[in-house]
This record gives C-alpha cells, structure tokens and sequence, in this order.
C-alpha cells in the first residue's frame, strides 16, 4: 500500500510540472474521464457554431466528438498519422489519406477489425505502431489531429473512395496482382495510397448506391490537395500536442 501511495505521489507531482493543456489530456487518458452529457452539449455547440479555422485550434476532446471517437482513441489516431504521413509545408493531403486508409480499412469486411484503436495495432499493418507495446511514441500535431477530421468529412461525403485501403512510401509499381494506383503524394517526400478489388459486403453496398460502375480498371487517378485552414506552415510552425 505504501508503495502505491509513493507512486500516486509521484504521478501527481509530475503532472503538476506540466502545463495546464497538456495536464487536462494527461488526466483524460489517466482516468478515461467520460464526460457529461451537458459537457458533450457543449462540445457540440463549439464545433456547430465555429469556422473551421478556429476548429483547427480547439480542444482535441472536442475533435474527437465532432468525428465520433473518444478523446483516448483519437489521440492515437492522431499519433500514428503523423508519424505515417509527411510534413508538407503546402498542405496536409498525405496525412488525410493516411487517416481515410484506416477509417476504410476499419469499415471493410474484408479487415478483421471493427474499431480505429484495432486496426491501427493489427499485426505487421501500421510499422509506426509497435508490435509489443501495441502503441505509438510520436508526438501527434494540430496537422494529424485535423487531418482526421477532413479525412471523415470526405468519407462520409463519399468523397474519397471505400476501396483505398493501402498505402506505402515507395510506390506500388503501376497496377498488379490486383491492385491499383490512386494517388501518389510522392511530391512532399509522401505516399502511394491505392485500391483494392473487395466485393466485401460493405464495399458492395457503397458500390450499389454511389457508383454502380465500379471497377478496378477504371478508378480515377486524382491529384488531390487538402489544405489547412491556416494555409500554409514552414516546420518550425508545426504544433506538437504531447506523446500521450
């Protein structure tokens, strides 16, 4: 019992040397703290009644609300896209398709996993996320944390498509065994994202209603850019949230 109470000691005065943000998302994750229904009302009201450069600047708890996660699983979310997405001083295209690629691979049926956190820590899929501890140590950033939130907004508009469910850095050498180009974001040192043939029940149910011609052959090769809603940052303008 001693030792315990020598370590809350500890953990509490270590917290106390942190600033009051980075306290307040500590204590969230410390204590899976779930907040209230009026609170919630808030968080909503927040989000409905702002623009979205000052969405970009609020509290991650309320990010995570407006796109249906918990703070917890949002903010390793955020950590493994920014660890696996570039830094584009223009833009933050490859983190959003980043973000679209698990949010995808976590609807498909073809993927044996049903929620963010699981398919993020699949065996040998995320090499950002270590396979033992099951976690990520980057430091997540206002870009990775925003760039979920456009990634839900283009999946939920059925902007970007289901079948985008790979990516990697160096390219999958034009189409085979089945797979094919979507965009390549090699531009700003970034990723080859591509789609996958997957007749899976999900995937065939997005076909029916929002493109019954889908095919594999004929998936359009995009060159798209998702901008910040500050514009344009240089590096040292990059906003670390914490490692948590």
């Amino acid at each position: 019992m001693r030792k315990k109470i020598v370590a809350l000691i500890i953990a509490i005065c270590t917290l106390l040397t942190l600033n009051s943000a980075v306290l307040a998302d500590v204590a969230l994750d410390l204590f899976e703290y779930k907040p209230t229904e009026e609170e919630l009302a808030n968080y909503d009201r927040m989000w409905q009644y702002a623009d979205d450069e000052t969405r970009y600047y609020m509290p991650t708890r309320v990010k995570a609300r407006a796109v249906g996660l918990s703070t917890k699983e949002f903010k390793f979310f955020a950590r493994v896209v920014e660890a696996e997405g570039a830094f584009c001083e223009d833009d933050i295209t490859d983190k959003v398709l980043v973000a679209c690629v698990v949010i995808n691979r976590t609807n498909c049926n073809k993927f044996p996993t049903s929620t963010i956190t699981r398919t993020l820590q699949r065996k040998n899929q995320f090499a950002t996320v270590d396979p033992k501890t099951h976690n990520c140590t980057r430091s997540r950033t206002l870009d990775s944390e925003w760039a979920i939130v456009e990634a839900y907004r283009l999946i939920n508009n059925h902007y970007i498509d289901c079948h985008m469910v790979f990516f990697n850095s160096i390219g999958f050498g034009g189409t085979s065994s089945g797979y094919t180009r979507y965009v390549d974001n090699s531009y700003c040192n970034g990723n080859y994202f591509m789609c996958i043939n997957c007749n899976c029940e999900h995937c065939q149910a997005y076909c029916e209603v929002y493109d019954p011609e889908w095919s594999i052959s004929t998936v359009e090769m995009i060159s798209p850019r998702y901008e910040r809603p500050i514009g344009h940052i240089d590096a040292s303008q990059i906003v670390y949230l914490g490692s948590r």
